[in-house]
């Protein structure tokens, strides 16, 4: 797998000053967008000295998948999405567009034994969305079971055994 050079991106702390200089009065928002106990997606709001939105930036961790995520995911979440939102604003990038901490999670990444096919577990991941999704429909854990049973016509199935291709079915469906 390639590794990237973290020396070619800025990071995170040098895009904040380039703000700060840019846009003294201004002022950076962050919001949970999204979060299910073991990813988080955060979104950062940047507005400018005349207190205009002009840039978004989204970043997304999961819990535990790095030293860092372990102890401080969701604050690891919202540097980044600060940073993307500082690439996205007027004053852009130096360099490459991604942070070096966003390099850093793409080398984590890259160095992470790969995913499940279809027929492996779901993912905790997976699970996780897919339960959010049922707890958004208002729905218990009986009645996604059912829903579950009925979609993929078995009868001997729970959350915890299903594979990832058929967690995929299940979310597909959930989502409609």
């Amino acid at each position: 797998m390639a590794h990237f050079d973290l020396s070619l991106y800025e990071t995170v702390a040098q895009r904040l000053e380039r703000w700060w200089a840019k846009y003294e009065t201004g002022r950076i928002i962050t919001t949970i967008h999204h979060y299910d106990g073991s990813t988080i997606i955060m979104r950062a709001e940047g507005y400018n000295n005349e207190d205009r939105l002009i840039a978004t930036g989204y970043a997304e961790e999961v819990f535990g998948n790095s030293p860092v995520n372990k102890t401080s995911f969701l604050e690891n979440c919202e540097t980044s999405a600060i940073g993307r939102m500082i690439s996205n604003s007027p004053i852009g990038h130096t360099g490459e567009r991604a942070s070096s901490t966003e390099m850093e999670k793409v080398n984590r990444v890259n160095s992470a034994p790969a995913r499940p096919d279809s027929h492996g577990s779901a993912t905790p991941k997976q699970i996780g969305f897919l339960k959010s999704l049922a707890r958004g429909k208002g729905w218990d854990d009986v009645h996604l079971l059912e829903y579950i049973h009925r979609l993929l016509q078995v009868d001997d199935i729970v959350v915890e055994t299903l594979t990832a291709g058929q967690c995929s079915v299940v979310i597909d469906g959930l989502k409609k």
